[in-house]
């Protein structure tokens, strides 16, 4: 998997990230993928994928987060992705240990003292895996009555460091699972 940290420039989200070959079509890079950048967040009704989000008309908005955008072309399946997903957001977890932040996962999110920190979502594609993690820089222009936080509130203040250290926490991980796929045979 390769990973890009962007760091000249911010880059909002609004959904539009979760179709399939963002990654190559914006900065050429082919195949499994971790673009992780910073900036708004203001998902578009449009580009909803949780269905459950969009019947209770929830509104996904920050006005600042870190954003992963992943993608994995392999065997793409809605439980693969959810599985990922979730193994995912408990590296983040492990990361934030690293800096002495206690979290908890709930599902897929990411919480701190009860506040939420992150948001994500996981789907396919006709030819893959597609993944979008929030999480907040700090808990600004958050939707009304949710209780939120961010890395500043926290004590983590070097957010491009963060960056690099969590994307490259994510690409070890999952490039360690694809390993271990590859060396074990089938039970006779």
């Amino acid at each position: 998997m390769e990973v890009l940290i962007v760091r000249d420039r911010r880059i909002d989200y609004d959904g539009s990230a979760i179709q399939s070959h963002w990654a190559y079509r914006n900065f050429g890079i082919l195949g499994n993928s971790l673009v992780v950048f910073r900036g708004k967040c203001n998902v578009k009704v449009e580009e909803m994928i949780d269905i459950e989000d969009l019947r209770q008309k929830k509104e996904i908005k920050s006005d600042d987060m870190v954003h992963y955008i992943i993608e994995v072309f392999d065997f793409p399946n809605v439980l693969l992705a959810s599985a990922l997903q979730k193994l995912f957001i408990a590296k983040l977890c492990e990361v934030l240990a690293d800096y002495g932040v206690k979290t908890a996962r709930r599902g897929d999110d990411i919480y701190v003292n009860g506040k939420k920190l992150s948001i994500s979502i996981a789907t396919v594609s006709p030819v893959s895996i597609k993944m979008h993690i929030g999480i907040n820089v700090e808990a600004n222009g958050i939707p009304e009555g949710v209780e939120a936080v961010g890395l500043k509130e926290i004590g983590i203040n070097d957010i491009e460091g963060f960056m690099e250290k969590t994307g490259k926490a994510l690409v070890e991980e999952f490039n360690k699972v694809k390993r271990d796929s590859l060396k074990v045979r089938w039970a006779q």
